[in-house]
C-alpha cells in the first residue's frame, strides 16, 4: 500500500482586525512641499478610499480625510501583515496628494472587490494578499492608466480573467494564484508586454495556453499549475529566455516537452508533471546549471537519467518519479550529495546496483518501485532512502522480502478487517482494535508498522522544506447505540 503526501500549496493566518496607513512621499522636485502648505488629497479621493473600505468590511479604518496623508499615523507592519495606503504628495508643487499604492496583506478582509479601485488613476499597486475578498476581477481596473503589480493571491475571487486586463500596457506582476477564478485564459494578456510575473496557480483555468503569450518576452515567472488547461505545452515557452521559473506542474496538459525549452539557460526552477499523450525522450536541459528543482514527474519520458544533471552545482530537489527511465544511476549524480536534499527516482525501470554513497545518504532519496539488482541490504529503510519494492529478485540475489518488486504478503491473509487511529495512538473501541499510527513520517519514507500493515509515502511540500507529515489526532470518536 502506497500513501503519497499530497502537495500543500499555500497556507495564510487570519488576523481580526485591520487599519490602514496613509505614507506620503511628500517631496516635489526640489525636495519638500511649500513651506506652511498641507497637501491635501482630492475630494473624489478620500470617498473612493471610504468606499472601497465600506466594500472591504475594515471596519476598523481610522477616519480617512483630505489631510490622512500628511499625517501618516496609523501605520501596521507586524509579521507577515501590513497595512499601507502610500500616497505621492508632489503635485502642485506638494500640494496636491494622489493615492499610489495600497496594501492591505493578511487582514481578513471579507467584502468584494471594489470596482473603485480603478478609479484611483495614479495607482501604481494594488495588493490585497491572503484574505478572503470574493466577488470577480473588476473590468473597471483596466482604466488604470500606470498600474505596475496585482496582486490578489490567496483570496475568493471567482469568474474569468477580464480581457480588459490586458489593456493595462503597465503591468509588471499580475498575481491571481488560490483563487477560484475559471474559463479560458484570455489572449488580450498577451499584449502585457512589460510583465515579470504572471502567477496564475491554483485556480480553474480552462482550454490552452493562447500562442499570443509567446509575446510576454520578458516574463522571469509564470507558474499555472493546479489547472485543468489542456493541450500541447506550446513552442512558444522557447521566447521566454529570461525566465528563471516555469511551473506547469498538476495540469491536464500534453506532451512532449518541447525541444526548445533547451534555450532557458536562466531557469532555476522547472516544475512539469502528469502530462497526457504519448512518451518522449529526456528532454536537453544540459545548459541549465542554474538549476536548483528541477521536477519531471509523471511526464512518461523514456531512455536513460542524463549524465549532465550531475553539473547542476545548486540542484536541492531532483524528481524524476513515475516515468519509464531506463539503464542505471549515473555515477555523475554522485556530485550533488552535498546540496541535494530530495531525490525522488521512485516507480521507474532502472537496473543495475544501488550506489554505494546513496545508501550512506542522510538526505531523502526515494528508489522504491524499480528493477535493481545485485543489493544485499536487508531493509527497506535504509536511513531515510527509501527502498521498498526496488529489487528484481534471481536465483542469486536473495533479498529483503520489502525489497521485492513483486511485493506479496509474506503469509496467508489472515484478516479481513483494518482500523487505524490516524495520526493517534493505538485505542480500542467495542471489538475493534485501532492500530497506531505515530511515525513521523518523510519525503522518502517507508514504514512496517505492525504484521498487520505499514505504507510507503513519497513527495515533498511546494514551497517549503519542513511541512508535517502526519496530522496529530487525539482520538475522539464516541460510539453511542445498543
Amino acid at each position: 500500500m502506497a500513501l503519497w503526501p499530497s502537495l500543500l500549496s499555500k497556507t495564510f493566518s487570519v488576523l481580526v482586525f485591520g487599519f490602514v496607513v496613509l505614507n506620503c512621499i511628500a517631496v516635489d522636485k526640489f525636495g519638500s512641499h511649500a513651506q506652511g502648505v498641507t497637501p491635501l488629497l482630492p475630494l473624489d479621493e478620500v470617498q473612493i478610499l471610504q468606499n472601497i473600505s465600506n466594500k472591504l468590511n475594515i471596519r476598523n479604518w481610522a477616519t480617512i480625510n483630505r489631510t490622512s496623508c500628511d499625517s501618516a499615523q496609523w501605520k501596521i507592519n507586524g509579521n507577515e501583515i501590513e497595512s499601507n495606503v502610500t500616497c505621492n504628495c508632489t503635485f502642485e508643487n506638494g500640494s496636491v496628494c494622489h493615492v499610489t499604492r495600497i496594501r492591505v496583506k493578511r487582514f481578513n478582509l471579507n467584502g468584494v472587490l471594489p470596482e473603485e479601485l480603478g478609479d484611483l488613476p495614479h495607482l501604481l499597486e494594488i495588493d490585497l494578499t491572503r484574505n478572503y475578498i470574493s466577488g470577480t476581477i473588476p473590468p473597471r481596473l483596466a482604466q488604470l492608466p500606470n498600474l505596475q503589480i496585482l496582486s490578489l493571491i490567496v483570496n475568493r475571487l471567482t469568474g474569468p480573467i477580464p480581457p480588459e486586463i490586458g489593456n493595462i500596457t503597465t503591468l509588471e506582476e499580475l498575481v491571481l494564484e488560490d483563487n477560484l477564478l475559471g474559463g479560458p485564459l484570455p489572449p488580450d494578456l498577451g499584449n502585457l508586454t512589460s510583465l515579470r510575473r504572471l502567477l496564475l496557480s491554483a485556480n480553474n483555468f480552462t482550454g490552452t495556453i493562447p500562442d499570443t503569450f509567446g509575446n510576454l518576452k520578458n516574463l522571469n515567472d509564470f507558474r499555472i499549475d493546479g489547472s485543468e488547461l489542456s493541450g500541447k505545452i506550446p513552442d512558444f515557452i522557447g521566447n521566454w529566455t529570461n525566465i528563471t521559473t516555469l511551473d506547469l506542474h498538476g495540469t491536464s496538459m500534453e506532451g512532449p516537452i518541447p525541444s526548445n525549452i533547451s534555450l532557458l539557460k536562466q531557469l532555476t526552477t522547472l516544475r512539469i508533471s502528469d502530462l497526457k499523450g504519448s512518451s518522449s525522450t529526456f528532454p536537453d536541459l544540459k545548459d541549465m546549471t542554474k538549476m536548483e528543482k528541477l521536477i519531471l514527474r509523471n511526464c512518461s519520458l523514456t531512455g536513460s537519467i542524463q549524465e549532465y544533471l550531475g553539473n547542476m552545482a545548486d540542484l536541492d530537489t531532483l524528481d524524476l518519479s513515475f516515468n519509464k527511465l531506463t539503464g542505471q544511476i549515473p555515477g555523475a549524480l554522485e556530485s550533488l550529495k552535498k546540496n541535494i536534499k530530495f531525490m525522488f527516482l521512485n516507480n521507474n525501470l532502472l537496473t543495475g546496483e544501488v550506489p554505494a554513497w546513496i545508501l550512506r545518504s542522510t538526505k531523502d532519496l526515494d528508489l522504491s518501485y524499480n528493477n535493481f539488482t545485485g543489493s544485499a541490504e536487508e531493509s527497506c529503510q535504509q536511513l531515510p532512502v527509501n527502498l521498498v519494492a526496488s529489487h528484481v529478485s534471481t536465483g542469486s540475489n536473495k533479498i529483503s522480502w520489502c525489497l521485492n518488486k513483486d511485493l506479496v504478503c509474506t503469509r496467508k491473509p489472515q484478516y479481513h478487517s483494518l482500523f487505524i487511529n490516524c495520526g493517534g495512538s493505538s485505542e480500542t473501541v467495542g471489538d475493534n482494535v485501532y492500530e497506531d499510527d505515530t511515525t513521523a513520517g518523510g519525503a522518502a519514507d517507508f514504514a512496517s508498522l505492525s504484521e498487520r500493515w505499514g505504507y510507503s509515502s513519497t513527495g515533498t511540500y511546494i514551497g517549503t522544506d519542513n511541512g508535517a507529515y502526519k496530522a496529530t489526532n487525539s482520538f475522539g470518536l464516541n460510539v453511542t447505540g445498543e
